[in-house]
């Protein structure tokens, strides 16, 4: 089906499945991974993103240039076509499932709502951020704090970072994209021990170091076209989770004890306010994930060597990518239907034949095949036999548009070269139509021509039009 309406429709019955397909497999690669390094598991809830996203980007892509000249008119009701696109698998009967007229402006204009929605929370969260870093302050360390600073800057290599308070918040937050800076409460010097300083400056350098804000922004963009998928939900907490895990694993493991880093985590915690944090700032105090946390950094069981955790996250990866192989082959397609009533009971080929000598009426030839197909596509033939005989000449004419009325289907057929003995050639606008009798049969009439009606309102003589021609559907 042509048109926005017709790719939101195909984009959002395509999400309904494929996005849980991609969650599943992150699910299981996630559990094959629970004892590895959490940035190996967020490096797959990324590769997770992007299948989720991509694949119903690439189901609502035109397949093939074929496929956009064989839709019917724009303004017609919608069917779904299911089944394998022609590629690598081949192709199946596709299955079809109508739907009423309005269903695909109404689905665009209900996720139109949905991208709006949320792209304008990201959009005030963005600027709520923006305003924090605007109205922040440089912070002065007081010297007892000094070496704790200076070994969290000296351990990520961020000498140079600027280090902001603010006012506004309840814990310690980075925030943007390009230039990330951390920003701490105002007061935050005055009660802090040098542990939850290193706890805390040496969790938001992290994120520094590892660009995640950039990351973050990017993600939550991505997401907005599949935003109104419940599963997405559990994406970004996936992608919380293992992200702040990242950086937590990153502070233990060089800069502060775990059981240290755990108490000062809760020291921060019960001395928070509260207030929001918006959604484009990470911060350690992430309340969402800090249970989870809390238990991973105090689970003293064996982990994965690095090279075990790396062949198991391509070994998730691999799966990953088999699984959006597989779906990519079979997609979910809206297409135009009939434009009005159903169009089933007409598709098939149908073919009409004719005596070319009157008098030898039990000798037939093929004259003309209809061939009408599910997605609306339907094809004139027209055959034109030699007087010395050989293979007839074939006139292959594509319907333009049709409409179906009781048992009859209408369709009108555009012939650029249209031309009568003794007259020029040119444009005529045929329309036809095939009325179905019972049975395999039908019957062809022809009911205008505007090359001929305008040669009749010039008084110019025509030949009379063609009769009534019986057809049968081919088997």
């Amino acid at each position: 089906m042509k048109g926005i309406d017709g790719l939101v429709l195909t984009f959002v019955l395509n999400a309904l499945w494929q996005v849980p397909a991609a969650v599943a497999v992150g699910l299981a690669g996630d559990r094959l991974l629970r004892r590895s390094p959490a940035r190996l598991r967020h490096a797959l809830w990324l590769a997770v993103l992007a299948v989720a996203v991509g694949l119903p980007v690439a189901s609502a892509w035109p397949v093939h240039p074929a496929a956009a000249s064989a839709a019917a008119p724009t303004a017609a009701p919608l069917a779904v076509q299911t089944g394998e696109a022609a590629g690598w698998r081949g192709a199946f009967p596709a299955e079809e499932k109508r739907f009423p007229a309005g269903a695909a402006a109404l689905i665009a204009g209900l996720w139109g709502l949905s991208l709006l929605a949320h792209g304008l929370t990201l959009g005030r969260a963005g600027l709520r951020a923006h305003r924090l870093v605007r109205g922040a302050h440089p912070l002065e360390i007081p010297p007892p704090l000094s070496p704790a600073v200076d070994r969290c800057r000296t351990a990520f290599g961020l000498q140079d970072l600027e280090i902001l308070g603010s006012p506004d918040l309840a814990g310690p937050v980075t925030a943007g994209a390009w230039r990330p800076r951390v920003l701490l409460p105002s007061r935050f010097f005055d009660s802090a021990s040098p542990d939850e300083t290193v706890s805390a400056l040496g969790h938001e350098l992290a994120h520094v170091r590892r660009r995640d804000c950039a990351v973050n922004l990017l993600c939550e963009t991505l997401l907005l076209p599949v935003a109104f998928h419940p599963a997405v939900r559990l994406v970004r907490r996936r992608l919380t989770e293992s992200r702040e895990m990242a950086c937590d694993e990153a502070v233990v493991d060089g800069l502060v004890r775990p059981r240290a880093y755990a108490r000062s985590l809760l020291s921060l915690a019960a001395s928070g306010a509260g207030l929001p944090r918006p959604s484009t700032t990470l911060g350690v105090l992430d309340a969402h994930t800090l249970e989870v946390r809390m238990k991973s950094i105090l689970d003293h069981r064996p982990r994965v060597g690095l090279l075990a955790a790396r062949v198991l996250l391509g070994t998730a990866l691999l799966l990953l990518g088999g699984i959006a192989l597989a779906a990519s082959g079979v997609t979910v397609r809206a297409v135009a239907a009939d434009a009005r009533g159903d169009l089933r009971p007409f598709v098939g080929t149908w073919s009409a034949d004719w005596a070319p000598d009157p008098k030898d009426a039990g000798k037939k030839v093929r004259a003309l095949d209809l061939e009408i197909h599910p997605d609306g596509r339907i094809v004139q033939t027209w055959y034109k036999y030699l007087k010395g005989g050989g293979a007839p000449q074939k006139e292959v004419l594509l319907v333009t548009d049709y409409a179906i009325e009781g048992r009859a289907l209408k369709y009108k057929v555009r012939v650029e070269k249209f031309a009568l003995p003794d007259k020029p050639a040119g444009t005529a606008e045929l329309r036809e139509s095939l009325e179905l009798q019972g049975g395999d049969g039908a019957v062809w009439r022809f009911l205008s021509n505007s090359y001929v009606d305008a040669l009749k309102k010039r008084g110019e003589p025509v030949p009379p039009p063609p009769p009534p021609t019986p057809m049968k559907r081919q088997p």
